[in-house]
């Protein structure tokens, strides 16, 4: 079973589209969205199991140049 997490990123002034970018290259993205609000991107990830997902999200490997802080929520069904 597919296992999800969203990561709410707040983005460094100027850097949105350079960020959007950088984050279709990374395979596990699955959807990004801009959004108002305390946070600039609400990114899903996706995983085919919950260590996988822990690992990538713990080691910080989906965060990029431009990225100034994220918040990270695990999906548990």
């Amino acid at each position: 079973m597919t296992q999800a997490a969203y990561i709410l990123l707040n983005v460094q002034t100027g850097m949105l589209e350079t960020v959007q970018e950088g984050l279709k290259d990374i395979a596990e993205v699955t959807e990004v969205y801009a959004v108002y609000g305390i946070y600039d991107l609400i990114v899903k990830i996706e995983f085919d199991t919950m260590d996988e997902l822990k690992n990538q999200v713990l080691n910080n490997n989906l965060i990029i140049d431009g990225v100034k802080n994220s918040m990270t929520m695990i999906c548990v069904k």
